[in-house]
């Protein structure tokens, strides 16, 4: 009986054993399914943000060509404006010209008919008639004034002529010089379209992308990141050429025994009372300080609605310390104005300013436009002070 209950107790334990590897093979056979999914989705991640990244650094090579391209335009536009403007100068010339040769022409014509008609007859009969030599060189000084009136008017006449000549040779040149620059605008103007739709499907790809991978909240956090180190970036360095200007000027001080004239941004924020400062574009103002972004990011700045391709100005004197493309904002220029003050204009079309250019306010700098992926076109506008994003609207007129 007992050996009986030890043969049952062994073939319970042997069953439980069975039982128990069989169980463990099922989970470990799970485990390497979990493990060969959490790999695939790592894998699928780690190709997706590859992705981005080409198309993100397609959409740079494509907004960075749009803005050379917009920029060669927009000069060759200002220079159309320049000669269309000289061409109408030069025909208003030429006009007024014209008469005052005509009005020469006509009073010369004058002279020589009275000339003909009475200083000829009467210096003959003075000479056969023996008048009195004082009367006679009296009339004699007459006529020498009268001959040199007309000979006045000749080369007056002469000169007029000349003037015509030359302004119908320049306003030919000028004439030659706008259907060239007409001719470039167009071909400009249809390399532009050609990029700016090239662009615009690179940018559908990416948003896209953004939205098919619930990137777009960590690509917006990422590209605001990157500004701030940039902009962080741009003052130390502005600050370090400052230093340097500085100490520049100390030595020279040190060697000459006078004291220098250091350059400084002369109307900067510091100087300037608020409510008093230029809007950037006009445009209508649909995004506000503050405002939600998403349901967890603010807008650090305005968004300004305008066409593409409207210039965009200085709001006060400074210097540029940053232009160039910036994921999730585009192309971006940053300008000092100094005592801690910047501003920031992104989403433009084109910069027309490089790194180190001096700015007046009012200054044409930028053009409006939707680069960075942006689905609407206009300005995005920041300032900055210290580094750090201010409400604008106090600083701008109302």
């Amino acid at each position: 009986m007992g050996k009986k209950r030890q043969f049952i107790t062994l073939v319970l334990l042997s069953a439980g054993l069975m039982i128990g590897t069989f169980a463990l093979a099922d989970d470990s056979k799970e485990l390497k399914n979990v493990q060969g999914q959490i790999a695939s989705q790592q894998q699928n991640l780690q190709q997706q943000k590859n992705k981005l990244k080409q198309l993100q650094q397609q959409l740079a090579k494509d907004e960075k060509a749009i803005s050379t391209m917009a920029r060669k335009l927009n000069q060759t536009q200002n220079k159309l404006s320049d000669n269309e403007a000289a061409l109408v100068k030069l025909d208003k010339e030429h006009q007024q010209l014209t008469q005052q040769a005509q009005q020469q022409q006509v009073l010369l014509a004058e002279q020589l008919r009275a000339a003909y008609q009475n200083g000829r007859h009467d210096y003959l009969k003075l000479l056969l008639n023996g008048q009195d030599s004082t009367e006679i060189d009296r009339l004699l000084h007459y006529y020498a004034h009268l001959n040199k009136a007309r000979a006045q008017a000749l080369q007056q006449l002469a000169k007029t002529q000349q003037q015509l000549a030359n302004n119908r040779h320049q306003a030919e040149q000028s004439r030659q010089q706008l259907n060239q620059l007409l001719a470039r605008q167009q071909q400009e103007q249809d390399n532009l379209s050609t990029q700016q739709r090239k662009r615009a499907a690179t940018a559908k790809q990416l948003n896209n992308a953004l939205d098919k991978g619930n990137q777009r909240l960590t690509s917006l956090r990422q590209a605001a990141n990157h500004l701030e180190r940039q902009i962080k970036a741009a003052q130390e360095k502005a600050e370090r050429e400052r230093a340097e200007r500085e100490a520049r000027a100390a030595q020279r001080t040190g060697s000459s025994g006078r004291t220098p004239v250091v350059a400084k941004l002369s109307g900067s924020f510091a100087g300037l009372k608020k409510g008093t400062l230029p809007w950037p574009l006009t445009g209508k103002l649909i995004q506000k300080f503050g405002s939600k972004r998403t349901s967890q990011l603010q807008w650090k700045g305005l968004f300004i609605s305008a066409p593409a391709g409207k210039e965009i100005k200085a709001i006060a004197n400074g210097q540029v310390v940053y232009a160039d493309w910036l994921n999730g904002f585009g192309m971006v220029m940053v300008i000092e104005h100094g005592k801690g003050y910047m501003s920031l204009y992104g989403h433009n079309q084109s910069l027309l300013l490089n790194p180190g250019d001096k700015v007046k306010v009012g200054q044409p700098i930028a053009l409006s436009g939707d680069s960075g992926a942006q689905n609407k076109t206009g300005l995005y506008f920041e300032i900055r002070y210290q580094g750090s994003a201010v409400n604008p609207l106090p600083w701008l007129k109302s």
